[in-house]
């Protein structure tokens, strides 16, 4: 018995010496191998700015592996692996022959001596898939192990074999592994866990941990062997216990997104936890009003990162169709262009904060726009019609700009138009044009900063890849817009005079939105339904502000508006026009405008007359009459006192003059038909619509038309020709002898 077991001792002696001859052969004629699998895939992770996992997605083959570099496995995991694993790892050549031996005689004999696979034969095991039950695949896997020290060193290839070794269920990879069952990355584990993370590849089946399960004896007998190895005996390690955390799936909307980044995210968690925890309080509270879903961005504007991000009210909740990334749908913005069209006017010398408007009805063509109260406030400061998003005063304006209008001003921007100029109209200025909330986010960023329209950053220490442009509005612009959005008074209840804040409610209430700013912080709300279903309650003023303010609030984002620049001067204005004031102008007020560009010139509003008491007519002074007596009087326009009466505020008529004296040499401006210009009439259409402005204190006007008389009308009204036809001649004269005139071309 003794000489067969010699006998078959040297044949495995010897079998073993043919083996290592043929495995120094190969060595010479091996090919290269690439270290991972083709086919092998990555779970995506989520990021925030500090490299916390936010989100830890599947690979394609529903598996969580993350690759980690060798240098992120904390130094106690590699230690306890290589003494539980392969203790010469750093000194054989892929194939240690003494474990081999060891482990032959040990089956020989009928005793367990430890495995013979080093870890680049288990490492070659899993690259190449390899089944190594028999002699053949044994053989194969030694020289795949050979294969791959050959052309990897050795640190590579225990970094690749930390990367895919098993770790229990559909775990792969010590990084994935750490954080999974130990809830940290894996340069944070400690002996215990190492040790405990160490026992799972060999038995990854029965070793996984699982709640309120006992470990196997055969399990906390080999850890104690390896800590005795260690010479670490503490019973605390000993007794380690541990249970699965959960999968980490925060910002779901935003980690598939970035599933191909490689990089860190710009997320803030600390401030994305209180944004989604607002949102959610929030959400609650209008539940009532049939508010389900939710919409909110943070971004610094400085860098255009995106500092938090909530797609919907709920990922997981079906009835609102959570799943759906609510910043990446186009939906009407309402008024939220209305800030640029003041901007382009501002830019274009048009107008400044304090620069009257008329609120009043107006039709544009067939076009007939309405305030969403249906109201009118007749004359309105600019600053006021843009904070309290007057309709008429914001489309009076976009009608007036030159050159580069508001559609070119977006198109410019970054915005993407589905349709020509034409096809929007003034309707533009009240959302025809549908964006998306990203796109809203990137203009607003830029009015925040530096006027450059460039695509939010998702991605921690990169620039945005869009060339610098030129800005979209000048420096002085951009703060007088902002200071014209931030509501100083105070007025409504949740409003911050320190935040410059736009609201927005698209036609029949199916979106309500509102964009903030305040110093390099910009947030963005948007509440409606992805089913574009109308609700009453989604208005941007009643239902998006209130949020966006308790976000600003509660993340201590808000800051003092910044300094004008130079390009911005402060004056004393007249309260009454938002003129340079006059001797006359008894009411004054503090007011910006844009240097060498804002339309400022004396008040010629406020005038002194002469009136005689005792008829109450205005005179020519009188020395020594005692009954003809100084009076400040308002000369506003025909236009303006209708504007007035039709808001309901009538203004105290001028006195009549009693000499016949003319109270302005203004002629009337004729607005209506343009000269120069064709007009087509057809049985669709009353006629040529002829109107004048006229100077203050006309009550009439009379018009011609090709030297004949038509008629005549209030100063305030228009006059319709039936009769034009062809090249005719437009003219009108107003009741103190003042005319003007205008050729058209009419068809029929």
């Amino acid at each position: 018995m003794k000489i067969k077991r010699y006998r078959i001792l040297r044949r495995l002696i010897f079998s073993s010496g043919i083996i290592l001859l043929l495995l120094g052969i190969l060595w010479l004629t091996i090919p290269r191998c690439e270290l991972y699998r083709e086919d092998l895939t990555w779970s995506p992770v989520l990021r925030d700015r500090d490299g916390k996992v936010l989100h830890l997605g599947l690979a394609k083959d529903d598996r969580y592996r993350v690759r980690v570099p060798l240098d992120q496995v904390s130094p106690t995991m590699r230690r306890a692996t290589l003494a539980y694993e392969d203790e010469h790892y750093f000194s054989h050549p892929g194939v240690n022959p003494l474990s081999m031996a060891r482990a032959v005689l040990g089956r020989f004999q009928g005793v367990s001596r430890g495995g013979g696979s080093t870890i680049s034969m288990q490492y070659a095991r899993l690259r190449f898939q390899l089944k190594t039950r028999s002699i053949t695949g044994k053989l194969q896997q030694m020289l795949c192990a050979i294969q791959l020290e050959k052309y990897y060193t050795k640190e590579q290839i225990l970094e690749a074999y930390f990367n895919t070794v098993p770790y229990g269920g559909n775990v792969e990879g010590i990084s994935a592994a750490s954080l999974l069952w130990c809830g940290k990355e894996s340069d944070e584990l400690e002996l215990a866990e190492s040790v405990a993370l160490v026992m799972l590849p060999q038995r990854p089946a029965l070793r996984r941990p699982r709640s309120g399960v006992d470990e196997l004896p055969d399990t906390i007998a080999a850890r104690n062997r390896l800590l005795e190895k260690l010479r670490k005996t503490d019973s605390m390690l000993a007794d380690y216990r541990w249970e699965p955390v959960p999968v980490p799936r925060e910002m779901p909307h935003l980690a598939r997104r970035m599933r191909e980044s490689k990089s860190e995210s710009s997320i803030d968690s600390n401030l994305q936890t209180i944004v989604e925890k607002t949102v959610r309080d929030y959400l609650v509270r209008v539940e009532e009003k049939g508010v389900g879903n939710a919409a909110v961005m943070v971004v610094d504007a400085p860098t255009r990162e995106v500092l938090a991000y909530v797609g919907s009210g709920g990922f997981f909740n079906s009835e609102i169709e959570g799943q759906i990334d609510g910043l990446r749908v186009k939906r009407s913005p309402g008024s939220l262009y209305k800030p640029f069209i003041f901007g382009l006017g501002i830019e274009q010398g048009l107008l400044h904060p304090n620069t009257l408007l008329a609120d009043a009805p107006m039709r544009f063509n067939d076009y007939n726009p309405e305030n969403n109260e249906r109201d009118f406030l007749g004359p309105v400061k600019a600053r006021e019609a843009l904070y309290r998003s007057r309709n008429l005063p914001a489309l009076k304006l976009m009608q007036q700009l030159d050159g580069k209008g508001l559609y070119s001003f977006l198109k410019d921007s970054g915005l993407r138009m589905d349709h020509p100029a034409g096809h929007y109209g003034l309707a533009l200025g009240l959302g025809a044009a549908p964006a998306t909330p990203e796109e809203m986010a990137m203009l607003y960023a830029a009015l925040a900063d530096d006027g450059q329209t460039r695509p939010l950053v998702f991605e921690r220490g990169t620039t945005s890849s869009a060339p610098k442009q030129s800005q979209i509005l000048s420096e002085g612009t951009r703060w007088l817009v902002r200071y014209m959005m931030a509501d100083s008074a105070q007025r409504e209840p949740f409003s911050q005079p320190t935040i410059s804040y736009k609201t927005g409610t698209s036609q029949g209430y199916r979106d309500a939105w509102a964009i903030g700013i305040s110093g390099r912080t910009m947030i963005l709300v948007w509440i409606g339904n992805f089913d574009t279903r109308p609700n009453p309650s989604f208005q941007g003023l009643t239902m998006a502000a209130p949020l966006m303010h308790q976000l600003f609030s509660r993340t201590a984002l808000a800051e003092p508006l910044p300094a004008a620049p130079g390009s911005v001067k402060q004056v004393q204005m007249c309260a009454v026009s938002g003129m340079i004031p006059s001797e006359h102008c008894k009411h004054r007020c503090d007011g910006h405008f844009l240097s060498g560009v804002s339309p400022i010139i004396p008040c010629d509003l406020h005038r002194l007359i002469w009136v005689d008491q005792r008829t109450g007519l205005r005179v020519s002074p009188r020395d020594g009459d005692s009954n003809i007596t100084p009076q400040i009087n308002e000369f506003w326009s025909p236009e303006y006192l209708e504007l007035f009466r039709l808001a309901g505020l009538p203004r105290r008529a001028i006195p009549q003059s009693a000499d016949m004296i003319a109270l302005s040499n203004d002629a009337p401006k004729i607005i209506s038909p343009l000269g120069g210009h064709l007009y087509q009439i057809n049985s669709n259409t009353s006629g040529l619509i002829c109107k004048a402005k006229a100077a203050a204190g006309v009550n009439r006007l009379f018009w011609f038309g090709n030297g004949v008389f038509l008629g005549s009308t209030a100063a305030t009204e228009a006059f319709v020709w039936n009769d034009a036809d062809g090249l005719s001649e437009i003219h009108v004269m107003d009741d103190r002898g003042m005319s003007a005139s205008t050729k058209v071309q009419v068809e029929r």
